[in-house]
């Protein structure tokens, strides 16, 4: 059917549509992977489509066997003698050593094609091998770009962006995690070391990268230790001058030279910098949610939600303030809030610009606006110093506001913090605050020097409680850090809303704020990191000391409106390790995908904020 709004295929139930070829196949974990590699030969590698083969058969003496994905010589038949790259993409729990389905495989296919060159498989690990003279087969780092007759070491010019980054990330991971002989939060931050010095070698380092490795050098002892000794040590050193307030003085790269090889031969040819922001918010949460699950009760937002918020506060301000708002979470995790303010701010950022000048001094310009706001009022406090860590690493990865990032005990007073906190935050000084405190589990607050220093323990009752879930009293404590007229968002259980149980907290938020909008959450929302089933968003106007002082006298102003919505699908279905994404169908059941042949979420969270600014507008 013709494109409409973004919609043009009809697939049904249990079918994707392929990218090579356009026909329909059965709907399997195995064909997504090989769909997916079929776009990294053609979005990464270059190659054009009309090249590709899918489920190619290859003919063994008497047998018929079916290769993933072959490339063609150019422009060539497409015949068997004509292969010269074979492509086996695996599921991710595939090993290489496996009978059937390992490198062995791969390795006959090439051995039956007279012009196949290299091959690639790719299931736990990613491996090269190469074909050479006398048809002996050997590892390679990689296989070739389009136009070259050997793999090369990448450019800056010849750096793409990713389409999807998630599997690229995991392998880098899993072989850290089993060759380096690390725990797994261990291998998780050595990971990002290396994340690190791939974005800060982007944006520093000449036409020849210091991220990179020759494919000669990724088979020698001698050249493993040049990529560490001479490229990634120098490299790191100049990570950790940029980024004192998260790397220490002592801190090393702390892997084998064939670990760090590895790593970097999976990543040299992407451009991190150029990649979409969902891409690489994709495969760093899947890399957080592996390893960094806390216990204190943080469950990581769900970037949907993140951006709701987002966009939400920002329909209440006018477009050219933006930059100016200083914008905190009190209990950042992973930065999820910060970093979807970030985002939405560089959109907008980026429009203007566009308005102004051209493409490509547009893009430029708009990064620098960003950072430059970001710098200056973008704030994020947590307790645990890994997800500290982790935001800073999160927030370097999409622009920065990195060095405004601490670990505080946000519920203590300011004065009870170490001294380069206090002195860059206070209670009072955000126009904005975003946050998700911690749920359930462990998170109570029982210290009763610091419930002194809060209404809500004593609220309506004549003894200080001697304790309080966090969720309960970071409603006052996220509040403290907005000032007067100021917003806040706040993720919260359904039950602070609706438990007669806990009407004092309700009292409480109308004596000292306005509603402004609540938005009753799907139960799935929080379906991949377990988070509470029953969520909600509370958006607040905090009052003046004008106001506060006629609330205190029992005069409150409820002459006003508030935005309610109650969106009925999060994109999601089931929860933890079981979860699945939950896509968008027509009556008859089929899935709508959009103009790129993509399946379409059903995620009726993502229209919220839209309905809310045609709210404001009435």
């Amino acid at each position: 059917m013709a494109s409409t709004d973004n919609v043009s295929y009809l697939v049904p139930p249990g079918k994707i549509r392929c990218y090579v070829t356009g026909k329909l196949r059965k709907d399997t974990p195995e064909e997504h992977v090989r769909q997916r590699w079929a776009r990294s030969l053609v979005d990464e590698y270059g190659y054009p489509k009309t090249d590709l083969g899918i489920e190619v058969t290859v003919r063994m003496g008497r047998a018929r066997k079916y290769a993933d994905l072959v490339v063609y010589i150019h422009d060539a038949p497409h015949k068997q003698e004509n292969a010269r790259i074979i492509v086996e993409a695996k599921r991710d729990d595939t090993k290489p050593t496996d009978d059937k389905r390992g490198d062995g495989q791969l390795i006959s296919y090439m051995a039956a094609c007279p012009a196949c060159r290299f091959g690639l498989w790719v299931g736990r690990e990613r491996r090269g091998y190469e074909k050479l003279d006398d048809g002996r087969v050997e590892r390679a780092p990689d296989i070739p770009r389009f136009g070259d007759d050997q793999p090369k070491l990448p450019t800056r010019d010849a750096l793409v962006a990713a389409h999807e980054l998630q599997s690229a990330f995991r392998r880098c991971h899993d072989y850290i995690y089993a060759n380096a002989g690390l725990q797994s939060e261990q291998a998780f931050h050595e990971m990002l070391k290396l994340i690190f010095c791939k974005t800060f070698d982007e944006e520093e380092s000449g036409e020849n990268l210091l991220f990179a490795i020759q494919p000669n050098e990724r088979s020698t002892t001698s050249g493993q230790r040049r990529l560490i000794e001479e490229r990634l040590a120098p490299l790191f050193r100049r990570v950790q001058n940029r980024y004192p307030f998260i790397f220490e003085d002592n801190e090393r790269i702390r892997l084998d030279p064939r670990v760090a090889a590895y790593v970097v031969s999976e990543l040299q040819y992407y451009s991190l910098s150029d990649t979409d922001t969902d891409v690489k918010g994709d495969a760093y949460e899947e890399l957080v949610g592996e390893n960094l699950r806390g216990n204190r009760g943080q469950f990581f937002t769900p970037r949907n939600v993140c951006d709701m918020a987002v966009r939400m506060i920002m329909a209440l301000h006018v477009e050219t303030d933006l930059t100016s708002l200083r914008v905190l979470d009190c209990c950042c995790g992973t930065g999820g809030f910060l970093v979807s303010w970030l985002n939405n701010l560089h959109a907008v950022i980026l429009r203007q610009e566009r308005e102004r000048r051209n493409a490509s001094a547009a893009a430029f310009r708009a990064r620098e606006r960003v950072r430059e706001a970001c710098q200056r009022n973008l704030f994020g406090l947590d307790i645990d110093r890994h997800l500290v860590r982790t935001c800073q690493m999160n927030l370097v990865l999409h622009g920065d506001g990195s060095s405004n990032v601490y670990r505080v005990d946000s519920a203590r007073s300011p004065g009870e913090w170490d001294d380069e906190p206090r002195q860059a935050i206070r209670h009072g000084i955000a126009d904005v605050v975003i946050t998700n405190p911690p749920f359930g589990g462990n998170a109570k607050i029982d210290d009763s020097h610091i419930l002194s220093q809060y209404e809500l323990p004593s609220w309506e009752r004549p003894e200080q409680l001697s304790a309080l879930p966090a969720e309960q009293l970071f409603v006052e404590a996220a509040l403290k850090f907005v000032k007067p007229g100021g917003y806040l968002a706040i993720v919260l259980p359904d039950g602070i809303l609706n438990n007669p149980g806990l009407r004092f907290i309700r009292s409480w938020i109308l004596k000292r704020a306005q509603v402004v909008a609540s938005i009753q959450l799907p139960k799935e929302t929080f379906a991949a990191s377990g988070g509470v089933n029953n969520p909600s968003v509370l958006l607040l106007r905090r009052f003046t000391a004008a106001q506060v002082k006629s609330a205190n006298s029992g005069i409150i102003d409820t002459a006003y409106n508030v935005f309610f919505s109650a969106p009925r699908t999060a994109g999601v279905k089931g929860s933890g390790k079981k979860h699945k994404p939950l896509f968008l169908r027509h009556a008859d059941g089929q899935e709508v995908l959009d103009d790129d042949g993509r399946k379409i979420r059903d995620d009726e969270i993502a229209g919220v904020a839209v309905k809310f600014s045609e709210w404001l507008a009435r």
